[in-house]
């Protein structure tokens, strides 16, 4: 909406003191020319909005104008209010303060505002806790000091526990990640940038030395393009069952598995499923017995057979 659109343009011209019509074109996603057309409607307003498009101009407000959050709409005083899980809060340790900014937040909001974001939080609970006892829960004092370091752009010395070793690391420490509970640091480690489990670091150090954090680095774009890449490296198997139907609605509400093509050939149900490796295939199969049967990849069909075998050896005895 154009009403949501001039209160941004306002909101932005107060943090930034002074953006270029592009710039400002390309944050909220509209033309150039939408932008001097919003920028004329809040002249008309009385709003003292400055406009020069010389070499070296730009769009800033004249004077000390200052704006409130008054004109923040429904939707997005509900987004401010979805849970994002206490955990995360709770590892950087600002728990405490989410109950002071929501009371700050809420000052111009109306009862009936108030009354759907109380709904919104009893109707939404996202829980960032892994089942059972949590294997990646991490030190509170790390956490801190990695926090710090990132953001005063200190050097850290990091005693890192690998499959096989421990190992001390010096690092330039760029952001953290939360994925599903599991903290990751990033950092640039002999001029590469690297990626380190929290819960597997042992200590943490802060050195005398600071470093230049580089301008073009972002951490979101970095960690998607990582995990991408990731992702791509890891070699798939596709495997191809003949299924029994009466099982068919239970893999398909199986969490991770994705069912890439389903076929009917002579009356007999045949999937074709991805995995990461051939035993995860071959797990796969066991859990349905009889109902389920390998077609492909024939190793895998060779593995079950010879894995059969030593169960049934085992029994036997």
């Amino acid at each position: 909406m154009k009403a949501d659109r001039l209160i941004s343009i306002l909101m932005l011209l107060q943090m930034h003191k002074k953006l270029t019509a592009k710039e400002l074109s390309e944050r909220l996603e509209v033309s150039v020319r939408t932008i001097y057309r919003d920028v004329e409607s809040l002249s008309g307003l009385g709003i003292p909005v400055f406009s020069d498009r010389g070499t070296n101009g730009g769009i800033e407000l004249l004077g000390d104008y200052k704006t409130s959050l008054n004109g923040i709409n429904n939707d997005e005083i509900y987004s401010l209010f979805l849970p994002t899980g206490d955990k995360i809060l709770e590892d950087l340790g600002i728990k405490k303060l989410k109950d002071s900014t929501v009371l700050k937040l809420l000052g111009n909001s109306s009862p009936y505002q108030i009354k759907e974001i109380k709904n919104i939080q009893n109707y939404i609970y996202i829980d960032m806790h892994t089942w059972g006892k949590n294997p990646t829960n991490v030190s509170k004092d790390i956490i801190s000091v990695l926090q710090n370091a990132i953001w005063n752009s200190k050097v850290l010395k990091i005693i890192y526990r690998k499959i096989n070793e421990t190992k001390e690391v010096v690092l330039n420490p760029l952001g953290l990640v939360c994925k599903r509970g599991t903290w990751y640091l990033i950092g640039i480690n002999s001029e590469i940038i690297k990626t380190y489990k929290v819960s597997s670091i042992e200590s943490v150090l802060f050195t005398d030395e600071h470093f230049k954090r580089p301008k073009d680095f972002n951490l979101e774009a970095h960690w998607k393009s990582s995990t991408s890449n990731f992702k791509s490296l890891i070699p798939k198997y596709t495997f191809t069952f003949k299924v029994n139907p009466s099982i068919l609605n239970h893999i398909q509400e199986r969490n991770f598995i994705t069912i890439n093509n389903k076929v009917i050939k002579d009356n007999e149900l045949y999937l074709d499923i991805n995995f990461d490796s051939i035993w995860q295939g071959i797990e796969f199969a066991f859990t349905y017995g009889k109902n389920i049967r390998i077609i492909k990849p024939i190793e895998a069909i060779d593995e079950i057979k010879a894995k059969a075998s030593e169960v049934m050896k085992l029994y036997d005895d």
